[in-house]
């Protein structure tokens, strides 16, 4: 048999990665003034209304209810035109091409998350909305020597996904991520999450978001 039945190619040529799950990880430049000024406003908010907070997948801690976007403050529209940037960068690279020119809309509600030592989220989904996000303003003060501690992880939604037999590939189930100040996550709302139990000092402040795509009617 001649040795050009197998001839090298590039295999990134022929291969695809169906059912693909999208996953934005931006970490926004010169984010300190921002979030230092968030860091105030939603610890002023929390001293003002802590008997009041929210209670969705929170264990402990403490939660704003959902309109912190109607919130007043330079900081929150500043982090709105964020939140919009992300999501439309992501819908111009998801959107199939029909030849028009195509608008959207976004509808976004947002609440301000403040955990503590021992605070945590359960596993849970986002539903009524499209894509769920997080943006991260203050990390506090977490024990090193704690794995995992206050990381928010992605559950992989494939339910066999853990007989994958090879380690360490892009395949892996689990995925973490840290809570770096001025970092914006963004994926599908359906994808199960949690956030594991800080252990430390200070607070772990975050933004969490969802967010409805309208497609404009011509």
């Amino acid at each position: 048999m001649a040795e050009d039945q197998f001839a090298d190619f590039d295999i990134r040529k022929s291969l695809s990665m169906v059912f693909a799950t999208p996953l934005v990880v931006h970490d926004w430049p010169d984010s300190e003034p921002l979030n230092n000024e968030l860091r105030g406003l939603i610890l002023g908010k929390e001293s003002e209304d802590v008997k009041n907070g929210i209670k969705r997948s929170n264990s402990g801690g403490w939660q704003s209810a959902g309109n912190f976007l109607t919130w007043k403050e330079a900081c929150v529209n500043i982090f709105r035109q964020r939140i919009e940037s992300v999501v439309s960068k992501l819908l111009q690279e998801l959107i199939r091409d029909l030849g028009t020119d195509r608008s959207f809309k976004l509808l976004i509600d947002s609440w301000a998350n403040v955990n503590r030592n021992g605070d945590y989220n359960i596993v849970h989904t986002h539903p009524n909305c499209m894509y769920s996000g997080v943006y991260y303003v203050a990390p506090g003060q977490p024990d090193p020597t704690v794995p995992h501690g206050g990381l928010l992880e992605l559950l992989d939604p494939r339910e066999a996904a853990n007989f994958i037999q090879v380690p360490n590939t892009v395949l892996d189930a689990r995925n973490f991520y840290d809570n770096t100040p001025g970092r914006m996550l963004l994926w599908p709302s359906w994808v199960k999450h949690m956030v594991h139990p800080f252990v430390g000092e200070g607070e772990r402040i975050s933004i969490a978001f969802n967010v409805n795509v309208v497609e404009d009617s011509r």
